[in-house]
């Protein structure tokens, strides 16, 4: 699925997601031949266990995950 997607089911804003990818706790999706994103549906879990850890008072940088 592309960024927008995901962000539509995540709650979340695109520039949100790429912040997450950048700062490392959600790993870098693959790319289509035209250069979106193309992100897995494994990727909503990681976004909902990263919203989990930060409510339950992590920061981004102790959440770590393990690319899919």
């Amino acid at each position: 699925m592309r960024i927008g997607a995901l962000a539509e089911l995540a709650g979340l804003r695109p520039h949100t997601i790429r912040f997450y990818e950048r700062a490392g706790p959600l790993p870098r999706p693959g790319r289509t031949p035209g250069g979106y994103r193309e992100y897995k549906p494994e990727a909503l879990d990681d976004l909902r266990f990263i919203a989990k850890a930060q409510a339950s008072g992590l920061r981004l940088s102790d959440v770590g995950l393990v690319p899919h």
